[in-house]
């Protein structure tokens, strides 16, 4: 008898990190976040989408989308809301899932207009200046260790949306936007069409770059999509994709 119920419980701890075959991922992103994830219409757009959907396309698995503010991904798993994560920082992000190798850098920088003349060396020159950034930078960078006070004082703003975020750097809100360059060059030359863009802006490299990992609810999901992931380098088809945006890959920047 004891042996019998050993062997349940080995069965039942295979089965609830193996996936139902042919079963529907649902896969959260962050929502609105151009060029790497947009909609249009009705379809979902983008080279963090595609990159993505490219690596689970060899899983045999109907994979679907799931678009979310970015607070809400790392609960999408807990929440049932989601079968996989993107976009994660750190390993144990959304708690216990199985983690993703890395498979996606964002070459964050501090932008500035070349004509305020401002000298941004470290990151925490930029509290001297009116701040926006996405949502949670604050804790992705890590700003309360170099700003120990906290935010109060501090004209510094998260934005959801980089379309809002971009738009209220280029409205003379803030001094300093902390994004991805390809974000803010995206959104720059969409809102060129209603507001005056044509400052010429310095990039100043001082924010760490953010390399991200997806989480997945099986561990054959996860294991599926870095196998995908290292198809995709071999063969070059993640290039071929920054290319279809007009994007070079960082990591060969």
């Amino acid at each position: 008898m004891k042996e019998a119920a050993f062997r349940t419980l080995q069965l039942f701890a295979w089965l609830i990190v193996q996936p139902v075959s042919a079963h529907e991922l649902k896969v959260a992103f962050d929502q609105d976040k151009a060029p790497y994830l947009w909609v249009e219409g009705r379809e979902i757009k983008g080279l963090e989408y595609d990159i993505v959907m490219a690596a689970l396309a060899a899983s045999g698995d109907s994979v679907s989308a799931v678009l979310l503010p970015n607070r809400r991904v790392s609960a999408a798993l807990t929440l049932g809301e989601a079968d996989a994560l993107t976009g994660l920082l750190q390993i144990g992000q959304a708690g216990e899932a199985f983690y993703s190798d890395l498979y996606l850098t964002y070459a964050n920088m501090a932008i500035t207009r070349k004509s305020a003349g401002i000298t941004i060396d470290r990151l925490e020159d930029i509290f001297g200046y009116s701040v926006a950034a996405w949502q949670m930078a604050w804790d992705d960078l890590g700003l309360g260790r170099l700003h120990p006070g906290g935010r109060d004082g501090l004209a510094y703003s998260e934005f959801t949306s980089q379309y809002r975020q971009t738009k209220f750097f280029w409205a003379g809100r803030a001094d300093v936007d902390v994004v991805d360059r390809d974000i803010f060059l995206w959104y720059s030359r969409i809102l060129a069409k209603e507001m005056d863009t044509s400052d010429e802006v310095v990039f100043h490299d001082v924010v760490p770059v953010v390399r991200v990992r997806a989480a997945f609810r099986f561990r054959a999901d996860r294991d599926a999509f870095d196998a995908g992931m290292k198809t995709l380098r071999a063969n070059g088809e993640i290039d071929r994709i920054y290319a279809k945006y007009g994007l070079i890959n960082p990591d060969r920047r």
